[in-house]
C-alpha cells in the first residue's frame, strides 16, 4: 500500500469523520448556549420586568397583552425549547457520556422529552390563541412542527421505558433534528439574507421564501436523520468518508459564521440592553 493510500485508510477517514462531528457538536452547542442565553436574559427578563412589549423588537407582534393565554404559552415555549433543549440535546447524544454515566442520561433524557412535549404544546397553544403573524400557511406549518415534536417526546419516552432501546435512540435523534429546528430557523434566514438581501421576502412573511422557510427548518433535519439511521454503523467507501467530512466541516463553518453574525448583530445587542 502506498503512502497516499495509507493516508486515506478508512480507519484514518472514519477518525477524521468522528472528528468533524464532534466539531459540529461542540460549535452547534456553543451557539445553542448563546441564542439560549438571549432567550432568558432578553425575552424572560422583558417579562419578568412587565415589559413583554420588548418582545416585538425581535420578533413583530410576538406580545400582545390582551392575550395572556398565548404569552404563557409561547413564553413555555421559548424556555423549554430554547434554553433545554439546545443545551441538553447534544449531550444526550454523546455515546462516551451515556456508557460513564447511564443514570445522569436517563434523568437528563426524563428532562429533555418532557421539555421538547412542553415546547411543542406551548407552541401550538401560541397558534391556537392568537395564529401566527405570516398567516394560515405559516400556522400550518409551525403548527405540524408542534404536533411533530410531541409526537417523538413521547415515542422516545415510550420505548425507553420499554428498552427498546433501538427504538428509542431512532425516535431520539429524530426528536433532536426538530429541537434544533427553532435556531436553525434563524440560522438559515441570516444566511439567506447575507447571500441574497430581501429576495423571496415580504412584509408580515408573505414572501415566496417565507413560505418555504414554514416547512423547511425542521422537514430537511427528519431527512437528514432518517438518512442517518438507514446508513447505521456500516463501513464506508473512502469517498463516502470524504464527502461526509466535507459537509461536516462547511455546515461547521457556516455556523460559526452565522452565530457570530447574529451576536454581534442582534442576540449581544439585545441582552445588554435587557441588563441595561
Amino acid at each position: 500500500m502506498t503512502r497516499a493510500n495509507q493516508n486515506l485508510s478508512p480507519d484514518r477517514l472514519g477518525t477524521a469523520r468522528r472528528w468533524s462531528a464532534g466539531a459540529l457538536i461542540a460549535v452547534s452547542w456553543i451557539s445553542g448556549a448563546i441564542f439560549a442565553t438571549y432567550i432568558v436574559v432578553f425575552f424572560g427578563g422583558a417579562l419578568a420586568a412587565g415589559m413583554g412589549e420588548r418582545w416585538n423588537r425581535a420578533l413583530p407582534g410576538l406580545y400582545d397583552a390582551g392575550t395572556p393565554l398565548a404569552t404563557l404559552a409561547i413564553g413555555a415555549h421559548f424556555l423549554t425549547g430554547g434554553v433545554l433543549l439546545l443545551l441538553l440535546g447534544p449531550i444526550q447524544l454523546i455515546g462516551p457520556v451515556r456508557r460513564a454515566a447511564p443514570a445522569l442520561h436517563r434523568w437528563l433524557g426524563r428532562i429533555y422529552v418532557v421539555s421538547a412535549g412542553a415546547a411543542g404544546l406551548g407552541g401550538l397553544g401560541f397558534i391556537l390563541a392568537s395564529g401566527t403573524i405570516g398567516g394560515p400557511l405559516m400556522d400550518v406549518g409551525f403548527g405540524l412542527y408542534g404536533a411533530l415534536m410531541v409526537l417523538c417526546a413521547a415515542l422516545t419516552y415510550a420505548h425507553a421505558r420499554a428498552r427498546r432501546l433501538a427504538q428509542h435512540r431512532a425516535w431520539a435523534i429524530r426528536l433532536f433534528a426538530l429541537t434544533i429546528g427553532s435556531w436553525l430557523y434563524r440560522m438559515e434566514y441570516g444566511l439567506w439574507f447575507l447571500l441574497f438581501g430581501s429576495l423571496g421576502r415580504g412584509a408580515d412573511f408573505s414572501g415566496w421564501f417565507d413560505a418555504v422557510m414554514v416547512f423547511f427548518f425542521y422537514l430537511p433535519n427528519l431527512a437528514v436523520a432518517e438518512i442517518v439511521l438507514r446508513m447505521g454503523t456500516a463501513p464506508r467507501s473512502a469517498l463516502a468518508n470524504g464527502a461526509a467530512i466535507a459537509l461536516l466541516l462547511l455546515a461547521t463553518v457556516l455556523i460559526e459564521v452565522m452565530t457570530a453574525t447574529f451576536t454581534a448583530r442582534a442576540w449581544a445587542p439585545r441582552i445588554l440592553d435587557a441588563l441595561a
